[in-house]
């Protein structure tokens, strides 16, 4: 069987239009976040007159989720529960040393009231 010029030539084309449909479909799926990105240079984000971080659970939450991704779930887990306590604008959570008055440390994390921002994170010894 003899392939004439004009039918290697459509050959050709269908196979250079088929892998740019596949590459396509895989950057559509980066023209999604894109396009979210291009729309949120225009929104306005939500201000709670309370803040993002407004009571005690959602500071000792973001707090945890932090300590953990530092130090470790083990270790942070021997140190529940968290607790918190708020200064001003700033939120200061620290885990539970066990038996109470052992020695050793805690984790200790500062973060923003207003926007949730971790300001400071130690681990203390």
């Amino acid at each position: 069987m003899k392939i004439t010029r004009t039918e290697a030539v459509i050959f050709l084309m269908l196979m250079v239009g088929s892998a740019l449909a596949n590459s396509q479909s895989n950057s559509e799926q980066m023209d999604e976040w894109n396009a979210l990105l291009i729309s949120l240079r225009t929104a306005k984000s939500i201000q709670p007159a309370k803040g993002f971080v407004p009571d005690e659970l959602t500071a000792v939450r973001i707090a945890e989720a932090a300590a953990i991704a530092q130090f470790g779930e083990d270790i942070i887990k021997a140190e529940t529960p968290l607790k918190a306590r708020l200064y001003g604008d700033v939120w200061i959570v620290k885990g539970t040393l066990h038996p109470q008055g052992a020695y050793g440390g805690t984790a200790v994390v500062k973060l923003s009231k207003v926007d949730g921002k971790i300001l400071f994170m130690v681990h203390q010894h």
